[in-house]
């Protein structure tokens, strides 16, 4: 009688340990990446200017004489000029395209988020069958203590 007792026992411990297991928990995380590029800005510098005030004179040989010259010419401006032995005054100016880039920082945000969502899932069969196997148990071990109490109290 206590090898049934002891057994049934270890019937019911089995059938609720091993019946369920817990299932899977998800967390809802969130990601946020930052990618910082490195560019060139570029910034455009505005035109330059140069002016040239000269005054030409013939001397008593009929040549053209350079009795006054004034310039005033900004830092990106190349101007150039000739005075030939004809007295052409032949002037050149030059702004070339003068476009500066800056060092500068490109950022892009990236948001990743992960949204838990619970699904209602069935049970397996053998969960059904430990669920059925111990409430079947439950049932003939209350059965089983009411049947001995009540012989206990009858041979009294």
């Amino acid at each position: 009688m206590r090898l049934l007792i002891a057994l049934f026992f270890i019937l019911i411990c089995s059938s609720v340990f091993l019946g369920c297991k817990s299932g899977k928990h998800l967390t809802s995380d969130s990601h946020t990446q930052i990618i910082v590029h490195d560019k060139l800005v570029p910034v455009f510098r505005p035109a330059d200017s140069a002016s040239i005030r000269a005054l030409l004179e013939c001397d008593s040989n009929g040549r053209v004489v350079l009795s006054w010259l004034d310039m005033a010419l900004s830092e990106n401006a190349r101007l150039q000029f000739k005075l030939d032995s004809l007295g052409n005054l032949m002037a050149d100016f030059k702004v070339p395209s003068d476009t500066v880039f800056i060092p500068g920082k490109d950022s892009t945000i990236i948001k990743k988020t992960v949204q838990t969502v619970e699904v209602e899932r069935s049970l397996t069969t053998w969960q059904k069958f430990c669920m059925v196997f111990t409430i079947v148990v439950l049932i003939l071990f209350v059965l089983f203590v009411v049947y001995k109490i009540r012989s206990l109290l009858i041979n009294k």
